[in-house]
């Protein structure tokens, strides 16, 4: 909107006459005129009047009025003024919308990352006891039952019973690798653990469900950036 159809509206809305609004004002009805037609452009002291008198809100005047003729405008000082403070906020609001793109797309790309990490592979440790030995015996102790021994021997004989006995075969698996062999202390007995194997294990670090967020963000950082765009 041209300046001089912002003030014949102010006029309009008071029901005045050109010559009663410029009466009002203290200007030739020939000079409100040229002001409403915009063949002029009113000095500072002439604007004052016209606020005064139409009760012009400078915040109206600056958003319904096109930015050409606020340049034209710029001279005066409430004018000014106006234009300095919008454009600090439009700077201050697109600042705000580039800063929020900026961490929603970080965001988004976090998510997507978390989405579409690739399948990884641990090595996995089995260790296993063949039961609980007594704080006297030797580690290996449950070796005798697997061995081959003589019949006639009934000290071997007599052990390998009384390991059968108290076979209680407990097996671990972890990823921490802990040596060929650990002993684990058990009320008034212990157990001794002997790595049986070792193998690749594949856990799926993948979060599928991350799509839904990244998607959310890497849009509304998209939307963001074209916000400040269009505002700035």
């Amino acid at each position: 909107m041209k300046f001089g159809d912002f003030i014949r509206q102010c006029r309009e809305k008071q029901k005045w006459t050109q010559p009663e609004a410029a009466s009002k004002i203290e200007i030739e009805q020939s000079y409100l005129s040229k002001l409403e037609t915009g063949k002029s452009h009113p000095s500072e002291e002439i604007f004052d009047k016209l606020a005064k008198v139409y009760k012009i809100n400078i915040d109206d005047l600056y958003n319904q009025t096109s930015s050409e003729e606020l340049d034209n405008l710029k001279e005066i000082k409430q004018v000014r003024d106006a234009i300095l403070k919008n454009t600090k906020a439009k700077t201050s609001t697109t600042r705000s919308w580039l800063l929020s793109g900026i961490i929603m797309i970080m965001l988004g790309a976090a998510f997507f990352g978390g989405a579409v990490i690739t399948d990884r592979h641990k090595v996995q440790y089995s260790y296993r006891s063949e039961g609980l030995l007594q704080l006297d015996e030797e580690l290996n102790a449950y070796s005798l039952i697997h061995e081959k021994i003589n019949l006639s021997d009934q000290v071997l004989n007599a052990k390998r019973r009384n390991l059968l006995t108290r076979i209680d075969q407990v097996d671990e698996v972890t990823t921490q690798y802990k040596g060929e062999g650990y002993v684990q202390n058990v009320e008034n007995s212990r157990r001794f653990f002997v790595l049986i194997n070792t193998g690749e294990v594949e856990r799926d670090f993948g979060h599928r469900w991350f799509l839904i967020p990244a998607l959310m963000f890497l849009i509304g950082g998209g939307c963001s950036f074209y916000i400040s765009r269009r505002w700035h």
